[in-house]
């Protein structure tokens, strides 16, 4: 067989691995952020069966710490322990909204133009009583974006599939230290 079209035959294989790997991650996502898992989904309705309305939550990230008063799941008062946190100040339904947004893009095109996105990975323990997020692991996590010609590019240029494994994985703990209900 002539080399060129040795090279045809190659780049025709290439092109369809990559449309069905392309394929298989889109279903992948999509079916792994579109449910939120039973334990989520408990803690949330432990959460609003709770009988006030009315709270005061002390919150530790990245050794900062705040204190908000929030009443009808709106921050009505902050107050920090030494300076301003980086994490705004937030109410337990903005926790659960948090969780839930497991396994969705935080940041698009990251590397290499487009070829890699931030993924963000929540995992929650939850309050065994009054079911709100007591403490709450975040990670991004860059990932492939197979959808972008950027990404093959890079494949291209690296030969390998591993365009994002070089890039580094970001994580901190959200705590919920202390839950007391307000009058």
């Amino acid at each position: 067989m002539a080399p060129f079209f040795r090279k045809i035959w190659l780049l025709t294989a290439v092109l369809l691995l990559a449309g069905v790997c392309g394929i298989t991650s889109v279903i992948a996502v999509g079916r792994t952020s579109a449910a939120p898992d039973a334990a989520l989904l408990d803690a949330r309705a432990r959460w609003n069966k709770r009988p006030f309305d009315a709270y005061r939550m002390q919150l530790r990230d990245r050794g900062c710490r705040m204190e908000v008063d929030v009443h009808a799941e709106r921050v009505q008062k902050t107050r920090y322990a030494t300076r301003p946190c980086e994490q705004p100040p937030v109410a337990v339904r903005d926790l659960f909204d948090l969780v839930e947004r497991h396994g969705s893009v935080r940041r698009t095109c990251v590397s290499r133009g487009c070829a890699c996105d931030d993924v963000l990975s929540v995992r929650a323990d939850y309050h065994p009583n009054l079911g709100y997020p007591q403490t709450i692991e975040i990670t991004l996590t860059p990932t492939p974006n197979w959808r972008h010609a950027d990404f093959w590019q890079a494949v291209w240029e690296t030969r390998s599939l591993d365009a994002c494994n070089d890039l580094p994985v970001g994580s901190r703990v959200l705590t919920v230290v202390a839950l007391t209900p307000l009058p």
